[in-house]
């Protein structure tokens, strides 16, 4: 199986000709299908895609990773230009009114939650599919995974992310949260929008569910929200796994990223970077 990931948008860009965005979109080119992992903010991976010969009109599948506005709303901006028609698949919970709780500035719930909505998909007629299953197979060798397990002690959800319920704030458990797995035939290769329930969990919950070793992970991993402690434990958890590879960015933070270049199989996922298997 050939696979080739391409970074179309994140926070920083590695091309000046290419432009950063808050948020991630991965272009994914395997077994001859063309597929999108999130959309970043603003739809700067359009215009990105174009540049990188990469044509977004022609994706066979779109999926989005969880309901948070810096990895759905580039969807908006894809309707907007006649690119409608391609399948897009999601968690079910992804439309939960969603909020980051800034209590270090000003004590305030700042918004968070997608911009799309069911109503919008359906007048705009785009097709779309809520994933609720563990494991569903998209295409042959690509697989999306959904109720991820916490079994990792030390990979606690950020306190920060809340849902409105009512009139009530509550700690946000990601249940809407999806993966996309690729099995290759040699392992498999993950691919995240935050990872949000942690790299550790992730990992380990892909192993369980498709019998076979993790040796890539690309993505977010959601460290910058949490200590250096955090991401040391998950340093020292990550060398006993079989991973080749590990390109990560969007929500791993400044800190993380300089720890993780004690690791050799470690590249920093920016706009514009390109991997093939």
């Amino acid at each position: 199986m050939s696979v080739t990931v391409t970074a179309l948008s994140e926070n920083i860009s590695e091309n000046s000709a290419l432009e950063a965005d808050f948020g991630l979109s991965l272009h994914i080119s395997v077994n001859g299908r063309s597929i999108m992992l999130d959309a970043g903010s603003t739809g700067t991976c359009l215009e990105n895609a174009k540049k990188l010969g990469i044509d977004l009109s022609s994706l066979d599948a779109i999926v989005l990773s969880h309901g948070h506005f810096d990895h759905t709303d580039g969807i908006l901006c894809l309707i907007e230009n006649g690119i409608s028609n391609i399948p897009l698949y999601f968690n079910r919970y992804m439309f939960s009114e969603r909020y980051w709780y800034k209590k270090d500035d000003g004590n305030y719930y700042f918004p968070t939650m997608s911009g799309l909505s069911p109503q919008y998909l359906k007048r705009m007629r785009v097709p779309f599919m809520g994933v609720c299953d563990s494991i569903f197979q998209l295409f042959d060798g690509v697989y999306i995974l959904s109720n991820i397990e916490r079994t990792c002690p030390f990979e606690e959800i950020c306190p920060d992310d809340v849902i409105k319920s009512g009139n009530e704030f509550i700690t946000d458990d990601y249940r809407d949260e999806c993966v996309v797995a690729l099995d290759d035939g040699d392992g498999l290769i993950i691919l995240t929008g935050c990872g949000h329930h942690g790299v550790i969990n992730i990992c380990t919950y892909a192993q369980k569910m498709l019998q076979k070793p993790v040796k890539a992970f690309i993505g977010g991993t959601h460290l910058a929200a949490f200590g250096p402690e955090r991401t040391s434990k998950t340093i020292e958890e990550l060398k006993k796994l079989s991973l080749k590879l590990l390109a990560v960015g969007h929500c791993t933070g400044p800190d993380a990223m300089e720890e993780f270049k004690q690791l050799s199989i470690f590249t920093p996922l920016h706009t514009g970077t390109k991997i093939n298997f």
